[in-house]
């Protein structure tokens, strides 16, 4: 399956003032906890270089269904309920479609 056919997202938040540290915990480890899981095939996550409060994360499933699997899963379920009180806006999440790749 060429990778276009992937359901492909990027999810932003942004911590509250002297959160930061907290939040990137909770994000690592929920990273951790989702290896293995079915249909998750690219799961990156980035901490902005300019403003160290916000962190986005890559993630590429092998279809609409796996990621709503994933965000069913445990892990998700804990870092919602742990990033509900240390981020300033939730969640913003995008979806994207791939036109074109490079590299692996």
């Amino acid at each position: 399956m060429f990778c276009r056919d992937n359901f492909i997202l990027t999810a932003r938040l942004k911590a509250q003032p002297g959160k930061e540290g907290e939040l990137k915990e909770v994000l690592e480890t929920g990273v951790r906890e989702c290896v293995g899981q079915e249909g998750l095939l690219i799961y990156n996550l980035h901490q902005d270089k300019d403003d160290p409060a916000v962190f986005l994360f890559y993630g590429h499933f092998s279809s609409e269904a796996s990621y709503r699997m994933h965000m069913d899963s445990e892990p998700i379920r804990k870092v919602y309920d742990a990033v509900a009180g240390v981020t300033e806006a939730g969640v913003e999440i995008k979806f994207w479609t791939m036109l074109e790749k490079t590299g692996e």
